[in-house]
């Protein structure tokens, strides 16, 4: 009988040790905007829905602004001053979680967390719908110069165009805050 249970204990342990992290997507009834991989898409979403929520909650909880939010945030954001313990809610940890066991973000690995040479990453940024933008990031990366830094002056007004890219706000999200708040927070014991 102990064997059984040391069995069906050590099968279950090997087997959730195996699966990635999961967590309740509290925007899965938002319209899914991203649609690079199938299945990192819904998570993909959620990361830049929770980002964008985290910004109105902190700088416009009360009208609600999308634009006011991406306005105070950006430049700070995107140059890794911005107070992120301020601005993380609950659901920050877990995405980053999952960013992570997607590969999408990388511990450890300077001067960003973002993986560029994942096929999603590289996704995202090749729909960027700036051009020029999208071909000096796609050349910094191809040069190994890539730095968020360089993109706090240029993303400065982009709060008024969020709807209108959703690529660049989600890049926005990943190497501009979920990255960044790597290094400003402990990791949680899993």
């Amino acid at each position: 009988m102990k064997k059984i249970v040391f069995l069906i204990v050590a099968t279950i342990t090997i087997i959730s040790c195996n699966q990635k992290p999961t967590f309740d997507f509290k925007f899965a009834d938002q319209p899914q905007v991203i649609a690079c991989n199938q299945t990192q898409d819904a998570l993909l979403n959620e990361a830049l829905y929770s980002f964008e929520n985290d910004l109105i909650m902190k700088y416009d909880s009360i009208n609600k602004s999308k634009i006011k939010g991406y306005g105070a945030f950006v430049y700070r954001g995107m140059d890794g001053s911005a107070k992120y313990e301020e601005i993380i809610s609950e659901n920050t940890r877990p995405v980053i979680d999952a960013l992570i066991a997607e590969n999408i973000l990388i511990e450890n690995k300077t001067p960003s967390h973002l993986n560029y040479e994942h096929p999603t990453v590289k996704c995202i940024i090749n729909n960027i719908k700036d051009e020029d933008l999208k071909r000096t990031i796609n050349a910094l990366i191809d040069t190994k110069t890539m730095d968020p830094k360089l993109f706090n002056s240029r993303f400065r007004n982009f709060g008024r165009d969020a709807d209108k890219d959703r690529y660049l706000a989600l890049y926005i999200a990943l190497d501009g805050y979920y990255q960044h708040i790597l290094n400003s927070t402990p990791q949680e014991s899993k």
